[in-house]
């Protein structure tokens, strides 16, 4: 269904793969299947709905050290960014995958060299609470470079870390 449905059919299909990617231990057999390419190119060329479920599932995906580079070798990372101009839940989703992307320290000048801060920035500045959380995660994840910390400060993210510690929702707070 991922590979030849309806676009309806394949943001359903990304959702359940999402339910199953829950558990860590279908992670493995969910990479064997050959979802993660099909999941790039939803990204690429699927629904607001696909594009937001891929990139759920993505994260899931990358919550797994061993996935992160075959995720980034499978061309998600522009697409995940390109999601900033997507739905609210995409653009969540999108800063979900960025932060554990963010855990490998060569990967944070990538990310950074790809435009993903001012999606992050953004998400920040005038996201839902879920991407306000998610947009503070990655952009701590990328701060432990200190290239990038310049870079983090210089875009303004420390004004809208210390406004959402003052007023966010604890995941929010907990994240900044």
């Amino acid at each position: 269904l991922l590979r030849a449905g309806t676009e309806e059919g394949k943001a359903n299909a990304a959702e359940v793969i999402g339910m199953l990617a829950d558990d860590e231990s279908t992670r493995a057999p969910i990479l064997e299947a050959g979802a993660l390419p099909l999941l790039v190119a939803l990204l690429r060329a699927g629904t607001e709905e696909g594009k937001a479920n891929a990139a759920e599932v993505i994260g899931m995906l990358a919550d797994d050290e061993s996935t992160r580079a075959p995720i980034l070798e499978a061309g998600a990372l522009p697409l995940l960014v390109a999601l900033r101009t997507g739905t609210e839940e995409g653009k969540a989703n999108a800063a979900s995958v960025i932060a554990w992307l963010a855990e490998e320290v060569p990967t944070r000048m990538r990310i950074m060299e790809a435009g993903a801060l001012p999606l992050l920035i953004a998400l920040l500045r005038t996201g839902t609470e879920l991407g306000k959380a998610n947009a503070a995660g990655a952009i701590g994840s990328l701060a432990h470079n200190a290239p990038t910390r310049a870079l983090i400060v210089e875009a303004g993210a420390l004004s809208l870390l210390v406004a959402l510690l003052r007023a966010g929702t604890e995941e929010g707070k907990a994240s900044a």
